[in-house]
């Protein structure tokens, strides 16, 4: 069943005909009801095209959503996670720049459609949909992506004020999608940041001895083993040459471990990029509030 599931998904989001348009108004992005090629070109003709024509004086133009209607919903999801596994390189650029075009911002843009579309990846695996080849080229495109609009991202980031954090996806790991996500986001905020998405535990441990940082973040993934964290976490703070090191963790292990920071010996957890920066924030005010 599993076999001809995953067939199945594969034919539909391949082959599958464009059905009717909708008439007049928004797009209708529905993830079940079309093709990448359609999702894409709904887009472009009930957003981008009326934008255009507003903007060089047509009339009859359908209203388009402005940047305040426009947000990304479950469907936008689905079909850039299908999109980036099984269609052609350029499309999961061209869906995204289409979505920011419509008026996606690019914060609810990396929060609300990459993250997501990454994790949905990663069960498409879990449940045999895609192969871990499949998701890899998949979760490369998005990464790709993550790194074209960084510039952008970055735009009026807040000036550097001597914080310094050192960021790495769990020793092994071959999907390092979140850890880069992450370092935007801390970059963004004014953040100096390391990041290390390749690097072993004996690598960390000497970026921590050589260097000063304020925080350490690490993105587990959930074959990681609790007792092996925590030994390592251990190791970490007694080569830093920060004896007050902030250690922080996430990633996908905090769904099957609720309580992974007080397990593994870290001092803090986050969901999501903008709570760990809002939580390495708060403990570093506090700190030199200490001093």
């Amino acid at each position: 069943m599993a076999r001809v599931g995953r067939d199945l998904l594969r034919q539909r989001w391949r082959t599958t005909p464009d059905p009717a348009r909708p008439i007049g108004g928004v797009p209708h992005l529905v993830a079940g009801n079309g093709s990448p090629e359609l999702q894409l070109s709904r887009i472009v003709e009930f957003e981008i095209i009326p934008r255009l024509m507003l903007l060089h004086g047509d009339v009859a133009a359908p209203r388009a959503p402005s940047r305040q209607d426009f947000s990304i919903t479950a469907a936008h999801v689905e079909t850039l996670a299908h999109v980036a596994v099984v269609g052609d390189p350029e499309r999961t650029a061209q869906f995204v720049q289409a979505l920011i075009a419509a008026g996606a911002p690019l914060e609810q843009v990396f929060l609300q459609l990459l993250s997501p579309a990454a994790k949905l990846m990663g069960e498409f695996w879990i449940d045999d949909v895609y192969s871990f080849s499949e998701v890899t080229i998949g979760l490369w495109r998005l990464q790709q992506v993550l790194h074209e609009h960084s510039s952008g991202f970055r735009l009026g980031a807040a000036s550097m004020q001597g914080r310094r954090a050192l960021l790495a996806a769990e020793p092994g790991s071959q999907h390092t999608f979140g850890v880069a996500m992450l370092s935007e986001f801390f970059a963004r905020d004014g953040w100096f940041v390391q990041y290390e998405p390749k690097s072993d535990w004996a690598d960390l441990q000497d970026a921590v001895s050589s260097d000063w940082y304020d925080m350490f973040g690490m993105s587990v993934g959930v074959d990681m083993s609790v007792p092996t964290l925590a030994s390592a976490i251990l190791e970490l703070r007694r080569a830093s040459r920060n004896p007050k090191l902030f250690v922080m963790v996430g990633g996908p292990a905090m769904a099957l471990i609720p309580d992974l920071s007080e397990r593994c010996g870290a001092d803090a957890m986050a969901t999501d990029a903008t709570s760990a920066v809002a939580t390495a924030n708060q403990w570093l005010g506090s700190m030199r509030q200490e001093r």
